[in-house]
Parts: C-alpha cells; structure tokens; sequence
C-alpha cells in the first residue's frame, strides 16, 4: 500500500481553508487530507489525533497565534514540516516563521495550486524517508 504524506490546514479564514481544502486533488498528487483547524489550541488538537507529515498554517489567528503554534509543535514533533499562509507581506513575520523551520511562506492573496504544490514538494524533501 501507497504511504500518503499526511496535510492539515490550520487557518481561522473558513473559506481559506475551503479553499485550500479544494484546490488540489490530494492523493492523485500523492497526498491525504488529514484534518483541519480554526485556530492553534484546535490545531494541537488535531496534530496529536492525526499526526501530520505538514501543517499548512496562518500566522495571524485567535486564541493561539500561528508562532505561538509553531514553536510548540517545533519542540514536541519537530519532524513536522510547516508551510506558513499569511496575508501580511510582512518580513518580520516571514523571518521568525523561517527561523522556526518553515519550509515556505504563501501570501494567501496570491496563492495557487501550483505555489501549494511546489511548497507541498519542498516539505516533502525534509521528511526521512517520504518521496
């Protein structure tokens, strides 16, 4: 049987994570939607039941902020690949997300599938023994 690389969306825009949710055809590019979340407390949640290979993840969301969330998964699973969605072109946000391990920072104005793709691809390479 296929391993899929498993993906979750962390992200309190609804329709962003709809969007996301909908934009690729998951398996046929050889990935499983796992789960979602609307912010990071829901968001631990959700890695600890469906133990992510990649979190998509917001920067800017309620109760428990994108930063705050990566640090914490950081220290606890850090074989887990994070991809940050912002809608701030905001290099401070951008610096501290990559210092904390972010393979990619997607600026959720432009985002497209092929953007989610090639950042899907390049967290995919820091996985031991995923293809």
């Amino acid at each position: 049987m296929e391993k899929y690389c498993k993906v979750v969306i962390i992200d309190d825009e609804f329709l962003m994570r709809q969007g996301i949710k909908y934009m690729l055809d998951w398996e046929t590019e050889g990935f499983q939607f796992v789960g979602e979340a609307k912010d990071g407390k829901e968001g631990l949640h959700i890695i600890e039941e469906m133990k992510p290979d990649i979190v998509l993840l917001d920067i800017v969301m309620p109760v428990l902020n994108g930063v705050e969330f990566s640090n914490i998964v950081h220290e606890k699973y850090p074989e887990i690949q994070f991809i940050v969605l912002s809608g701030y072109d905001n290099f401070e946000y951008v610096k501290t997300t990559l210092l904390n391990g972010a393979v990619d920072y997607i600026l959720k104005p432009t985002i497209n599938p092929n953007e989610v793709l090639q950042a899907l691809h390049k967290a995919v390479k820091k996985i031991p023994g995923m293809q």
